[in-house]
């Protein structure tokens, strides 16, 4: 309602899951919307996340590798900032990039002093990730992004996946989650406002499209998932050449 379905503290809210607002009523109501199937699958969706980031750390780690991570449109990362709470043993390295500067402060001030670093782009103009990573001479070898593609139509989708081939090392891991469909999706596109000003209504698309997509970029070993609700599509592959 005040602009933020579309932001990552929106997301963070429903990750943290301690209803909040004016007067117990507005605490009720907000509970009400926390219990809802598709605020439940968000939160699994940041479990999810951790469990497949952790799998890839300790591969790196056993091989001697450091762990770079880009998290693209992240927000304030929340699932990353547990993730490194919970894996101090392994060589591990962040960069969080958003254009929301509310989100971006918000996770430094969770992240502490844990390796992460929050920086002010916006991915959604292209060939940001190859000048950003000329800049600060760091190429990631895990990319994830998440919460982003519904929001936007095929063409841009394609260019960023094109961008993550690009971009990411050779061996790396590419992890996406986009949304198949949402069990509340008419009361979103009622209640959310997105920070454009727009209804809260998302593009769905099935797994078999990300899959040819994905394959014709080049990536290899393409492995989609979707969660128990239907709604959360969870896809991992790798660039090998």
């Amino acid at each position: 309602m005040k602009g933020e379905a579309d932001s990552g503290l929106n997301f963070d809210h429903m990750y943290r899951n301690h209803p909040k607002g004016i007067s117990g009523f507005g605490k009720f109501v907000d509970r009400l919307l926390l219990n809802l199937p598709s605020v439940k699958a968000t939160r699994n969706r940041k479990e999810i996340i951790i469990k497949i980031l952790e799998n890839e750390i300790i591969n790196n780690f056993i091989l001697g590798k450091k762990t770079r991570i880009l998290d693209a449109a992240s927000g304030p990362a929340r699932y990353l900032v547990e993730l490194l709470e919970g894996n101090r043993q392994y060589n591990i390295e962040v960069l969080c990039i958003d254009k929301d500067i509310r989100s971006l402060n918000f996770g430094r001030i969770l992240a502490g002093k844990k390796p992460i670093r929050y920086a002010r782009v916006d991915v959604l103009h292209a060939r940001h990730l190859k000048r950003l990573s000329k800049r600060i001479h760091w190429k990631p070898n895990i990319i994830i992004i998440s919460g982003l593609f519904e929001y936007k139509d095929d063409n841009f989708v394609k260019n960023i996946l094109k961008e993550a081939y690009e971009n990411i090392e050779y061996e790396g891991l590419f992890l996406f989650i986009s949304q198949v469909d949402n069990p509340t999706k008419k009361l979103m596109s009622k209640v959310g406002v997105t920070s454009e000003g727009k209804s809260w209504e998302l593009i769905y698309r099935k797994p078999e499209i990300f899959r040819i997509w994905l394959l014709q970029m080049g990536f290899k070993s393409v492995i989609i998932s979707v969660d128990r609700w239907g709604m959360y599509e969870f896809c991992t592959c790798r660039k090998y050449k």
